[in-house]
């Protein structure tokens, strides 16, 4: 369950990553939706050399969302998917993407016109672009397949905007055992809603670590922690 949480694919690359490089690698040039020529060919390389997976370090992830998320708003997906959606085939439809579609040209055109704006390398981490208090985050929106849902920008959590972000929150997988439960647990925004507090980021950090904490149950596993203080209180 934790490897699946924090495993970080990509649905929507697994299903059509392979069909756009294959576009772009026959098509090295791509027009724009304003109509500008683009060179495509370090992206199309960026894509093909990706694991499809959105973690940290993943350096084609960021240039996929922003391709997907442009694709996403040129029509519905039936209509640019090589295979559109069969209830009788739930995990196998939809997939593919149609290359030689000029909506699924210009989306890819538009995201390397997009980065070269911000002035981003097309193959930047997605940890870089994708924070909270500067703390590199992983996953996607739902929308674009990961199951470890995040939406944030670089400056998420800093105040500064567009500093919203939303998705994984807490997390907890256990397992019952003969013994008692033995549970993992993560608080994604951290422990606390001040900025100035140390707790502002602590889980965060171990979210992007992939870090889960081991809970104590057991009166024994409690009196093992290292940081235990207990508090009388009396009447």
């Amino acid at each position: 369950m934790r490897a699946s949480m924090l495993g970080n694919r990509v649905l929507s690359a697994e299903t059509g990553r392979d069909d756009v490089v294959a576009m772009c690698r026959a098509n090295p040039l791509l027009m724009t939706t304003d109509g500008k020529e683009v060179d495509v060919r370090q992206a199309c390389a960026t894509l093909a050399d990706w694991d499809t997976h959105a973690d940290t370090g993943s350096r084609g992830a960021a240039l996929w969302f922003t391709f997907f998320e442009r694709l996403l708003g040129a029509g519905p997906p039936d209509t640019w998917r090589r295979v559109a959606y069969d209830p009788a085939q739930p995990l196998t439809t939809p997939r593919g993407i149609k290359g030689d579609d000029i909506r699924v040209r210009r989306a890819l055109a538009d995201a390397v016109q997009d980065f070269a704006a911000r002035e981003l390398p097309v193959d930047t981490e997605l940890g870089a672009l994708q924070k909270w208090a500067g703390v590199p985050l992983s996953g996607c929106t739902g929308q674009k397949g990961c199951f470890n849902v995040v939406d944030a920008g670089p400056d998420s959590g800093t105040g500064a905007p567009p500093a919203g972000a939303f998705g994984t929150s807490f997390l907890m997988a256990v397992e019952l055992t003969p013994d008692g439960p033995r549970a993992h647990t993560l608080l994604t925004y951290g422990q606390s809603a001040n900025p100035a507090s140390p707790h502002y980021t602590d889980q965060t950090r171990l979210y992007s670590r992939e870090q889960w904490v081991r809970e104590r149950f057991t009166q024994a596993e409690i009196a093992s922690d290292p940081t235990l203080e207990v508090t009388t209180l009396r009447r």
